[in-house]
């Protein structure tokens, strides 16, 4: 009862700043603007904007293997396929989700609640058996004396969950829980919300004619039945045509008035306001707003990979290590595959292959395995190019007593 009634304790968690005792509730203490309506998850996600930047960036992530290594006392380290960890997080996390689900799961929390949890599922022996996301809308996260305490509602059951069973990825934060991203972008998602419903009535069916017929004389029933019958039959021709403007009728053509421009303006803005707040470039999600982080795609999609999807990785990187690897193995690790990035292009992957193996970084049946090749007789050996030699040593040819120098590479 005594544990209950600090679970149910509600306290001034003071803000991303502050922490306090009690149920953490990372909504802002100080709203900018008041009177601003919450926007739910799945009405945000009817923005275009922000359905294609969690969509980017969910996809983005789930697409990447999750690897378990173990360091090798030697040094350097190796794929650890025989630990738990490695079904679990690259083969399949439960019986109805794949890796690519699971993460994907995990990441619509994370984005637009700024948490993300997962229980862990303990088997024989404690070894985790299975990893269940749990939605960050039905949890609730209280600091009492000693550490967390994690509680669950699902189909009106509280339950309670220990610390050691709850994966929670976090986002910018108290240290205890991340601020809820929806609840602070709340000023913004409405005045995209109200560009949106002003768009609909501008451009919705009937409210913005293309033009007017003007007459100075009065028309009787007869001729307005006329008119009607002639705009539409001009109207529904696929080939097009011209009003008939006869008996006095003019036609005037109307156009966009400065307020209505400027409200296509604004959505345009709007766009890059949201992708702002998720880390994605505009151009990157369809928009034709410019960006600065350079010229070419390849320098935004370096960058965007840089600044936004690698923090991210970090951050579930530690959320998995701390409660799924044992408190003083510092053997194991986890690690997201970010090779995969290379996938896509070609010339890319040739250069990084390139530079491995001349760098003598890799041999090139290491290289032939990436690219799902056969290995081929002779290329297990690592080598570098040797094309610098000492100044005195020009001219000269190399030792051919070694056999180490061959047509400018040096074997390792």
């Amino acid at each position: 009862m005594f544990l209950q009634r600090l679970i149910n304790w509600v306290a001034s968690w003071g803000g991303p700043l502050g922490t306090a005792s009690g149920q953490q509730i990372p909504l802002p203490t100080a709203p900018i603007i008041d009177n601003t309506k919450p926007v739910p998850a799945d009405a945000a996600l009817q923005i275009s904007t922000v359905y294609a930047c969690v969509e980017l960036l969910s996809s983005t992530i789930s697409s990447l293997p999750v690897c378990v290594y173990r360091r090798l006392p030697s040094g350097g380290r190796e794929p650890f396929r025989a630990s738990p960890l490695w079904f679990l997080l690259h083969d399949r996390p439960n019986k109805w989700m794949t890796p690519a689900d699971f993460i994907s799961t995990m990441c619509m929390n994370r984005l637009l609640r700024g948490n993300a949890y997962a229980q862990i599922v303990w088997g024989a022996g404690d070894e985790p058996v299975a990893l269940i996301p749990l939605a960050a809308d039905q949890m609730e996260t209280s600091v009492v004396a000693g550490g967390m305490v994690y509680v669950y509602t699902q189909d009106g059951v509280r339950t309670i969950l220990a610390p050691e069973s709850v994966i929670h990825w976090k986002g910018l934060g108290n240290g205890y829980i991340g601020l809820a991203k929806l609840e602070f972008m709340r000023a913004s998602m409405n005045e995209s919300i109200h560009a949106q419903e002003n768009a609909n009535n501008l451009f919705g069916k009937g409210s913005k004619p293309t033009g007017v017929l003007q007459t100075d004389s009065k028309l009787n029933p007869e001729q307005m039945a006329m008119l009607i019958q002639r705009f539409g039959e001009q109207m529904s021709n696929p080939t097009g045509g011209l009003l008939i403007a006869d008996r006095g009728l003019k036609y005037a053509q109307l156009s966009l008035n400065p307020a209505d421009a400027q409200l296509l303006e604004t959505r345009r803005f709007s766009v890059e306001e949201i992708c702002r707040w998720f880390g994605v470039p505009a151009v990157i999600v369809g928009s034709s707003v410019q960006s600065t982080w350079g010229s070419g795609i390849e320098q935004l999609v370096d960058g965007f990979h840089k600044f936004t999807i690698n923090p991210l990785l970090t951050q579930l990187e530690q959320a998995f290590s701390k409660r799924l690897i044992p408190t003083g193995d510092e053997e194991t690790e986890i690690e997201f595959k970010t090779d995969a990035f290379l996938r896509g292009s070609s010339e890319s992957r040739a250069k990084y292959y390139t530079t491995m193996v001349e760098g003598g970084l890799m041999t090139r049946n290491e290289a032939r395995g990436q690219e799902n090749l056969p290995p081929e007789k002779g290329c297990d050996v690592l080598t570098t190019m040797s094309n610098y030699v000492p100044v005195d040593q020009l001219g000269k040819n190399p030792d051919a007593t070694t056999g180490a120098k061959q047509n400018g590479i040096q074997r390792l």
